[in-house]
Parts: structure tokens; C-alpha cells; sequence
């Protein structure tokens, strides 16, 4: 019998219920699990069901019965790889599932941003239309994306899918190469190129040793002082500090991020300094759960575990 453990349950709606496996089982379900909880929880664990617990080297040494890993997200920087395929731990993961709501909140953002929404809504707030003296008021300027360059930062499906929408306002999309490639692939921008000529950046790329710190004060001193960042990906991948001030010296002219490098924010975090300001658009993770990412994460995540109990592989990564 597998004994599964969820370690973070709180993660999924409870309206939308993760489905019992077929197969005889064990489930233990906790809402949330701290570090020093883990390895309590998850050592006599076959099955470890999870979506941001970090399941190192060290703690996965001390569960010896572990067999599978079903991740509940994309993203699988919270495992270490390496040690699952050394150790013959199968590591299977949600794909493909949010590739719409995640395109669709990075555009919301740009348009947002673009259109000075946050600011127009505050002014609107405070009695601007309320017998003003004309018909129509511009309190800040609006800038339309048709015309404009987007450059993607990892051009995967989330990517390749907001390129396609962007393309539809009529705007110029690059695709950055990976930063410090000795060669351009067909298709792709260099990537120093790629950030200087942007009016927009999408980061949409995974976050890993090569893409960690990958937007830095450095490279925003590249770019168009009118530039607007949107990190729809992971925290790390723009050292938040550095995006902070170059957003409160007028390096750049915005940002928005649906991701953090903890979360959810510390109160010592950057990006609490912002909180309040009319050029930066912070969400708390959500791009990915609307009802019809939710439906589907439900149901991959059926199909994966009935298909490692089968012997099969379906969206495994180890």
C-alpha cells in the first residue's frame, strides 16, 4: 500500500478537490508544512504530493521509501533533480495547464501599465470626472502597445503564446537568447540586444543557476528608460532589489510581478516598498488559477499518479 503524503494543501482551492488515486493508499493531507516540519512528515511517505515544499538532497535522504514525487506545478525548482535520478525517485509534474491565464495576465499587466490604469483609477477616485470642465480628462499619458517591441525572456509555451497574442496589437516581438550564448539560434535576438531595444519585457523563463539574477541594476541600465518589466515567472529570475530602485529613480518607467522570491511577502521584502506606488502591479501568484487552469491541474494530476502506479510516463520529468 502507498502511504502519500500532501504537504501544502492549502495551495489548491478546497472547491476544486484533488482526486483520490484507484490504487490502494494511504492519504495524508496537511494545509501547510514548514522546513522543520518536512521531514516528520514525509519520511515513511512512498508518495509525496506537493507544489512549493523544497524537497532537497537532504531532506529526500531521510525518506527511504520515497518512490514518486507528484509536483503540482510547472515549476519543479523546489526538487532536486539530480539526486531523484541518482536515487531512482520518479518526478512527474503539471504541463501546459496555464499556458492562456498566465499569457493573458502578462498582457493585462502590460496593458495596465501601458494605459496608466492604476493611476487613471486613482485620480477617478478622488472626483476627477465629477463636473470637470471637459468631457474628456488625461491625467497621464497613455501609451498603446500596437507599434511597440516585446521581447520575451524564455520563450516556452507561456512565452511563445504571449509573443502570438502581442502580435496581435501589432507589436514587434523578439525573443531574447540565453544571456552570455556563444551563438544565436535562428529566430532569436541576442539577448543584450534584446533588452536595450524593448519597450516591453515579458520574463517567462524556469528559474535555475544559469537564470537566477538574470535582470539585474546592470542590465537595466541598458535599457529604455521607458521600458516595463512583467515577471510572470519565478522571483529570482530579477533580483527584486535592483527592479525596486530602478523603478523609484526613474531607470525604468514600470513593472509587474505575479511571483516573489518569498512568498508570501516578508514585511522586510522590496517589494512592500512599492506597494503603494502607480507604476508597479503586484499579484499574490495567481496567474495560474483560474477555474479552467484549476479543472486541469485536478485532472493531470489524476493521470499522473494512475500512470506511475502503472508503470508509465506521463509528463515525468525524472
Amino acid at each position: 500500500m502507498e502511504k502519500i503524503v500532501h504537504t501544502d494543501a492549502i495551495a489548491i482551492p478546497k472547491e476544486y478537490p484533488l482526486p483520490r488515486p484507484s490504487f490502494e493508499h494511504e492519504w495524508v493531507s496537511y494545509e501547510t508544512t514548514t522546513p522543520e516540519q518536512l521531514v516528520e512528515r514525509v519520511k515513511d511517505a512512498t508518495i509525496i504530493v506537493t507544489n512549493k515544499s523544497r524537497l532537497t538532497a537532504e531532506v529526500l535522504a531521510q525518506c527511504p521509501k520515497v518512490k514518486f514525487i507528484a509536483e503540482l506545478a510547472t515549476g519543479y525548482n523546489n526538487i532536486d533533480i539530480d539526486y531523484c535520478k541518482e536515487h531512482g525517485i520518479g518526478v512527474a509534474t503539471i504541463q501546459g495547464y496555464s499556458t492562456e491565464s498566465v499569457a493573458e495576465h502578462a498582457i493585462t499587466m502590460m496593458l495596465m501599465l501601458a494605459r496608466s490604469m492604476l493611476k487613471t483609477r486613482k485620480e477617478m477616485e478622488n472626483g476627477l470626472w465629477i463636473e470637470a470642465n471637459c468631457f474628456c480628462q488625461l491625467p497621464y499619458p497613455i501609451v498603446d502597445l500596437n507599434g511597440k517591441t516585446l521581447t520575451v525572456i524564455g520563450s516556452g509555451a507561456i512565452g511563445s503564446r504571449i509573443g502570438q497574442i502581442a502580435k496581435a496589437f501589432n507589436m514587434t516581438v523578439l525573443k531574447a537568447e540565453h544571456r552570455g550564448a556563444s551563438s544565436v539560434r535562428d529566430g532569436y535576438t541576442p539577448f543584450e540586444q534584446a533588452i536595450s531595444e524593448a519597450d516591453f519585457i515579458s520574463v517567462n523563463c524556469p528559474l535555475n543557476a544559469q537564470t537566477t539574477d538574470l535582470l539585474t541594476k546592470k542590465e537595466f541600465a541598458t535599457m529604455k528608460k521607458s521600458v516595463c518589466i512583467i515577471n510572470n515567472a519565478r522571483g529570482g529570475v530579477v533580483n527584486e532589489s535592483d527592479l525596486v530602485d530602478a523603478i523609484i529613480d526613474g531607470d525604468i518607467a514600470g513593472a509587474a510581478a505575479d511571483v516573489a522570491s518569498v512568498e508570501p511577502l516578508t514585511t522586510d521584502h522590496p517589494y512592500v516598498k512599492l506597494q503603494n506606488n502607480d507604476n508597479f502591479i503586484l499579484t499574490p501568484h495567481q496567474a495560474w488559477m483560474s477555474h479552467d487552469c484549476l479543472v486541469a491541474l485536478v485532472k493531470q494530476f489524476g493521470e499522473n499518479m494512475e500512470a506511475f502506479h502503472k508503470g508509465e510516463s506521463l509528463r515525468r520529468i525524472v
